[in-house]
């Protein structure tokens, strides 16, 4: 049986949308417990990952800052709130279209209710446990 691995340049990116060390430790870990191997680009605000969309500095390194296959992003962001960032996001032209999964620490409204409000594909409660994290990822990784 012949194992095919894929070169850096060809692994999957998540970009992380979180301005809080803590939960970007966690997220790691989840992702090391999901067994997943891939890439994850980190940015701490709207702003910031505006700019990576649109390779403006300091993102104009399109084959290390590669398009995502999946955006995570934390609901309360530095400067903006998620749903802002989406309703720019999903005006650009990027095809297809990129699956979001929103963190918060806390769920609020129903959470069905606000995942078809925001066009996100999962909405995942913040847990400092990556074990759990990593379960509920899992199925939603690239």
């Amino acid at each position: 049986m012949e194992v095919k691995r894929l070169s850096e340049a060809n692994w999957p990116v998540i970009l992380l949308i979180e301005n809080d060390d803590n939960d970007v430790f966690i997220f790691r870990r989840a992702l090391a417990a999901a067994g997943w191997c891939g890439d994850v680009r980190i940015v701490g605000s709207a702003t910031e990952a505006r700019a990576y969309f649109e390779n403006a500095q300091p993102f104009q390194d399109t084959g290390y800052h590669r398009r995502p296959k999946l955006i995570v992003s934390d609901s309360r962001l530095t400067g903006s709130t998620a749903l802002e960032f989406l309703d720019w996001l999903r005006g650009q032209p990027f095809r297809p279209p990129i699956p979001i999964v929103i963190l918060s620490g806390h769920l609020g409204e129903n959470p069905a209710q606000r995942l078809a409000r925001i066009g996100a594909c999962a909405f995942i409660t913040k847990t400092g446990d990556a074990t759990a994290l990593a379960a509920v990822l899992k199925p939603l990784l690239p």
